[in-house]
């Protein structure tokens, strides 16, 4: 413990990243009601009081926590623009499959299930599912498709709408192939996944010209 400390005084900077490792993995092994501060500081190797500086409450460092791994996700957005000279195909795949990356890795497939399991017990997750994720998210991406539509590169259509599908595409194989451990069964690569989620998105799932 004194180790850590000495380590914490050197680089403070880096406490509360520690901190949200640290309370990452006690609360994705124990839930957010069954965990407790003391084994978040022991894990993290630092006194609870420390956390308390830094975050005022277990809540408040739960909430933080789950911002902090979705935020990794969401930083990718600002990447999507729309290009005349690029094929809004093309430039899906190539933005769904760095979001898609992302959205796969442990940090943010831990969080997806303490979200599920508290966000109607935590005012704090809806407000900040409303304030945050879904306008940076979805109303983000639905501001970029009305653009597409207006420049005559996507078919008119409700843009949030839209939006939520695409979103809702990938995120079910998110739950399926990490959440579910369905890739135990099934393995697919993320190149596969995100070419068939846009195929289907752009063109839909019936082959052109066949009888209906």
């Amino acid at each position: 413990m004194e180790g850590a400390s000495h380590k914490w005084k050197r680089q403070p900077g880096k406490r509360p990243d520690q901190i949200i490792q640290a309370a990452l993995k006690v609360f994705g092994n124990k839930g957010f009601q069954s965990a407790t501060m003391d084994e978040i500081a022991e894990e993290a190797g630092i006194t609870k009081g420390t956390i308390y500086l830094y975050f005022p409450s277990k809540e408040e460092l739960f909430v933080s926590m789950l911002r902090a791994q979705f935020q990794q996700a969401l930083d990718l957005l600002p990447k999507i623009a729309f290009d005349p000279a690029e094929d809004p195909e093309t430039a899906t795949k190539r933005v769904g499959k760095e979001f898609l990356d992302v959205l796969m890795t442990p940090e943010v497939t831990n969080a997806i299930p303490l979200v599920i399991a508290e966000f109607n017990h935590l005012p704090a997750l809806k407000d900040m599912y409303h304030a945050q994720l879904l306008p940076q998210a979805n109303l983000q991406l639905a501001g970029l498709l009305s653009l597409g539509m207006e420049l005559g590169l996507l078919r008119k259509l409700e843009p949030v709408i839209a939006a939520r599908c695409l979103f809702g595409m990938f995120f079910i194989f998110v739950m399926t192939q990490e959440v579910f451990r369905a890739k135990e069964i099934t393995q697919m690569s993320t190149d596969d996944i995100v070419d068939t989620i846009v195929s289907i998105y752009f063109h839909g799932i019936v082959e052109k010209g066949s009888s209906q």
